[in-house]
């Protein structure tokens, strides 16, 4: 006679009972009643076990078949991939997240190293390019911040600039004069002047006078306004707006001196243009020779140095400016 199963009278709870409980009483599991067992009643059924394992020690389910997770897999090319395509970082760090969100959920997947690598090279390559973001940017705010600086001072110190380029070269009868080889340069007015007080043409009797740069170009008044060095070139603009260059200085004029004599032949030697207006018209006036100049610059402080000029023409109004001024070098690159 095998095992058999009994209704406890009390709750209803199937009891299983062994042959050798017949007619005695036991205890029902459920409710705790006392249950009398009969004898094995017909159509019960019956449970048997098998003879080589116990009931109790039957497993209760197979093992679960464990598979790797997609999006670990995923996480890890991506982050791979952004080395060459540079945004695969962005897919490869939320693909790691949510594999590793899955896996600690679903204990039947694996991939956590995966998941994790990708995660870890997702953010080095992520830290990398915000570090060289930043670079650039930092780069081209300097750039720009000295751009504006350039741009600052040469308007501070370069507005002679902006007349030269909006006038145009002309001279008596709509004809250029420069460059002047030997005959000096015949004034708009016909008329011969005296020579002013302090005009000579020898620059060893020159003395600086302690004032501003003034005086009378082609007749008229010049008083310095702005006064500026770049290429070579020493600009003077007047109050009334013309405009003295002195061209071929040299590169640098710090601590420099220059004398030129009436009778100098040399083309490498200082050339002197005065640039002055009648009118509607722009006349100019080049001497590369038959002037008399003597020309000072002092050491630089704080990029400004001051200079000292003298400076008469051979011209039938005898032009002569001399005095004081300063120049602001332009920043250096």
């Amino acid at each position: 006679m095998s095992e058999f199963k009994i209704a406890c009278p009390a709750c209803g709870w199937e009891v299983l009972c062994d042959p050798a409980q017949v007619g005695t009483e036991i205890a029902c599991p459920n409710c705790n009643a006392t249950i009398a067992v009969p004898g094995q009643p017909a159509g019960m059924t019956e449970v048997s076990a098998p003879a080589s394992v116990p009931l109790e020690s039957a497993p209760d389910s197979a093992p679960a078949i464990q598979r790797t997770s997609g999006l670990a897999i995923a996480s890890l090319v991506c982050s791979l991939a952004s080395l060459i395509t540079c945004v695969g970082w962005l897919p490869g760090i939320i693909c790691g997240h949510l594999a590793k969100s899955r896996i600690r959920r679903n204990p039947s997947l694996k991939g956590s190293g995966l998941a994790t690598a990708g995660l870890v090279i997702g953010y080095l390559i992520l830290v990398l390019e915000a570090g060289t973001a930043a670079v650039q940017m930092w780069r081209f705010s300097a750039a720009v911040k000295q751009g504006y600086e350039n741009v600052r001072q040469d308007l501070g110190t370069n507005t002679v600039l902006v007349a030269q380029t909006e006038s145009t070269t002309a001279s008596n009868g709509n004809q250029p004069i420069e460059p002047v080889e030997s005959a000096p340069v015949a004034a708009a007015n016909p008329q011969p002047a005296p020579a002013p007080a302090g005009w000579t043409s020898d620059p060893s009797n020159m003395t600086f006078p302690n004032h501003p740069v003034s005086g009378k170009l082609h007749g008229m008044d010049f008083v310095a306004r702005t006064a500026m060095f770049r290429n070579g070139d020493l600009k003077i603009r007047s109050t009334s707006g013309m405009l003295l260059d002195v061209y071929h200085l040299g590169a640098s004029i710090e601590g420099q001196s220059y004398e030129v004599q009436p009778s100098d032949h040399d083309r490498s030697s200082p050339h002197v243009k005065i640039t002055w207006s009648e009118g509607s018209a722009v006349q100019t006036a080049t001497f590369n020779q038959g002037y008399a100049m003597k020309l000072q610059f002092a050491q630089p402080v704080n990029r400004t140095i001051s200079g000292k000029i003298y400076l008469c023409f051979p011209d039938v109004s005898k032009s002569c400016v001399a005095g004081t001024f300063t120049v602001r070098l332009p920043k250096q690159p």
